[in-house]
């Protein structure tokens, strides 16, 4: 309640001069009373109303309120006494009350007046009254209430929020339209640190009894990790999960990550709102999940996903004269070692291959990996030519090999390597991978520790993955031409039958060799489609030869996976039925090796061949190593000797003594011999005192067209 004097009041009299005139009852004086928009009464001192203002009938639902008490017509105050006692105390003191929020129900409903109660003083009537005038203020209040509980729960939100919640302020709004340079300046000069949540202080290790507000936000000591202002300014005065690291008073870091927003006004800034959050424990988490996302358990090495994210970044970081090696190292029976010793000791000895492979690399930009199992991998960069990775590769295997020493025993491990290099090889990882990896098995398979990539020994290549496609049109397509190879009898060089043998000259990418084309349709079917083709084919010219008066025999190499399919002989029957021919004009050379692979299927298929009357013959005889155990069992009339052995027999004494015995033997067993390799005269005239029975080799004749056959055939006889 604030009292005021009305006699230091002059305006109070003018007042109540306009509102009572010398006539209170006048029509002027009543006129401007009524269109007041603020509710009047006038009371005499003992309280009794003597007029009235529209509104103030209008608030009060009565139009007869001249005349009555101010105690009957407050009856919906909120403290009706109380108001009607200020009233006869101001009437009484001449001392006025303004300023006043009360409150009233209206229909039941909550509203807010403003109240002044103004003494006045009419000398000529003898008396003292209130003049008492409401204003409505009902919305005003609400707004206030409604603000004040809109900042109670914002407060509230802010200091129970899990982040760190700040603001900064600026004494004068900061126009956009300028350049992003004079903004930048502007804020740096002018930003206040306004206010912010308890949660701050812990965040950035600030004493509880010191604060940051109306400080210079260029005047806080960790500004760079709060507020990035050129970073703020280009990214159109906001930040969005800027994470900062804070280092903390130990030494240790605090992560953080913070959202900034401007403020913007009329395009201008007039403040910063921020939001921090501590991050340290996620931080920390996600780093771990990490960890372990990309390194080996057992050994702490990185894994099979590092490894590729440290080779593409070596690529890209690669100098145009350097190279990058990928060296994949794979234990030689580890298998051994886990089912003698226990899982127990082939961990621990997993564990120590990489602190030895770290041994031999000292000096060297390397990384070690381990891809799972007994394989592991070293990355080497900035080499300047395949050999240094060779060295290396030597030295790893060397160290490696060095005795475990587990109890009482002394465990020797061996190890073989493929090698890969960028850019010579392959550009991309998983190339380099799948080379290195194919390199590997080749030196495991040639038990030589160490081989680099070779894409000829690679069974899967993209070139071969083309010629495998290409392959199977021609066959499809007749696109391959069969060659034929003359055989003679030693004795007598009569010709006695000729070796089929394909022939493919692509369109595009010209002739190639049977040494390529041949492996691939093996590692495939196509092997089974070719074999097929090269047998109708053989069977068809042989038909054509017989009605020219040419009784020549022919022979067809098969595979494994000819004599491993069902029903071929059948097959073979077939097609010797289709060309109207006896099985005796048809031979079928095997492979020492064909023979070893799944020997029982294989015997089986051979004894129909041999029933049906189709002559067997065991091609590159002496390249195998376990056919002696089963050259009894094989219904074979032939044993043709590899030319490797043929060749170099007369520079070679040993070569020679293993053609001699191979005769001997073969004769014994009642089979005979066909010498391929015959590269000249004195070849032939040493297999005839050997008593082979047939050969074939540059010496007779080179495979030909059957039309260049029938010409060389005819040009021999007639001769």
């Amino acid at each position: 309640m604030r009292e005021v004097d009305f006699n230091t009041i002059n305006h109070s009299k003018a007042i109540t001069s306009d509102f009572l005139g010398d006539d209170p009852d006048s029509c002027y004086s009543q006129f401007l009373f009524d269109t007041l928009r603020t509710a009047v009464l006038y009371l005499d001192k003992w309280g009794r109303i003597r007029s009235a203002n529209d509104m103030a009938k209008k608030l009060f639902d009565d139009q007869y309120l001249t005349g009555k008490t101010a105690l009957e017509v407050f009856g919906n105050w909120d403290k009706p006494i109380q108001s009607y006692q200020e009233i006869l105390q101001v009437a009484r003191t001449g001392h006025s009350v303004t300023g006043l929020n009360e409150k009233i129900y209206i229909d039941g409903v909550e509203c807010w007046f403003q109240t002044d109660k103004i003494a006045v003083e009419n000398a000529s009537h003898g008396f003292r009254g209130v003049v008492y005038t409401l204003d409505d203020i009902s919305q005003l209040t609400q707004q206030k209430q409604s603000l004040s509980k809109s900042e109670a729960n914002y407060r509230a939100f802010i200091e129970n929020s899990d982040d760190t919640i700040w603001r900064v302020e600026f004494p004068s709004m900061i126009s956009l339209n300028q350049k992003p340079e004079i903004l930048v300046k502007l804020i740096r000069q002018q930003a206040v640190f306004g206010d912010c949540n308890d949660l701050f202080n812990k965040i950035y290790e600030i004493d509880d009894n010191q604060s940051l507000q109306g400080i210079q936000l260029q005047d806080i000591t960790f500004q760079d990790k709060l507020l990035n202002i050129e970073e703020f300014v280009s990214n159109k005065l906001r930040l969005c999960d800027k994470a900062v690291e804070f280092e903390l008073s130990n030494d240790e870091y605090k992560y953080l990550k913070t959202s900034v927003q401007g403020i913007v006004t009329d395009e201008a800034l007039v403040g910063i709102w921020g939001v921090t959050r501590d991050i340290t424990e996620l931080r920390w988490y996600t780093d771990r999940l990490e960890y372990q996302a990309t390194h080996d358990v057992l050994t702490g090495l990185p894994n099979r996903i590092q490894l590729q994210s440290l080779v593409e970044q070596s690529i890209v970081n690669c100098q145009k004269d350097k190279k990058v090696a990928l060296m994949i190292i794979d234990l030689d029976s580890f298998k051994e070692i886990n089912d003698t010793l226990g899982h127990d000791i082939g961990d621990y000895i997993i564990q120590e291959i990489g602190p030895r492979i770290k041994q031999q690399l000292l000096g060297a930009s390397s990384v070690i990996a381990r891809l799972g199992g007994d394989e592991f991998a070293i990355l080497l960069v900035d080499i300047n030519h395949q050999s240094q990775a060779e060295i290396v590769g030597k030295q790893v295997l060397n160290g490696i090999r060095k005795y475990f020493h587990i109890g009482n025993i002394d465990v020797e491990i061996r190890a073989s390597m493929g090698i890969s290099i960028y850019p010579d090889q392959a550009s991309d990882f998983s190339t380099l991978l799948r080379y290195a990896d194919v390199a590997m098995y080749c030196a495991k398979k040639d038990m030589i520790g160490l081989e680099v990539y070779d894409s000829e020994r690679d069974a899967h290549s993209p070139k071969r993955l083309s010629l495998i496609s290409e392959l199977g049109k021609a066959i499809r397509n007749n696109d391959l031409t069969l060659y034929f190879q003359p055989k003679v009898s030693v004795c007598n060089q009569n010709i006695v039958g000729v070796e089929a043998l394909a022939r493919w000259t692509h369109p595009v990418m010209g002739f190639i060799s049977p040494a390529e084309f041949v492996p691939i349709a093996e590692m495939t079917d196509l092997i089974n489609d070719m074999t097929d083709w090269v047998l109708d084919e053989s069977l068809r010219q042989v038909k054509v030869w017989r009605r020219k008066s040419l009784d020549i025999k022919i022979a067809v190499n098969i595979s494994a996976r000819n004599l491993l399919q069902e029903n071929f002989c059948e097959h073979v029957e077939c097609l010797l039925a289709d060309h109207d021919l006896p099985a005796s004009c048809l031979g079928l050379e095997i492979t020492e090796s064909t023979i070893m692979k799944n020997t029982e299927q294989t015997l089986l298929t051979l004894h129909k061949l041999n029933e049906v009357g189709v002559e067997l013959s065991i091609d590159d005889f002496g390249t195998g190593y376990s056919l002696l155990a089963y050259l009894k069992r094989l219904p074979v009339k032939w044993l043709k000797i590899d030319y490797s052995f043929i060749i170099n027999m007369l520079q070679d004494e040993q070569d020679q003594i293993i053609v001699n015995s191979t005769i001997n033997m073969a004769h014994n067993l009642g089979l005979q011999v066909i010498a391929e390799g015959v590269e000249n005269k004195k070849i032939m005239q040493c297999l005839g005192d050997m008593y082979c029975e047939q050969a074939q080799g540059f010496h007779i004749a080179r495979p030909m067209p059957a039309f260049d056959f029938e010409k060389w055939y005819l040009g021999r006889y007639s001769d």
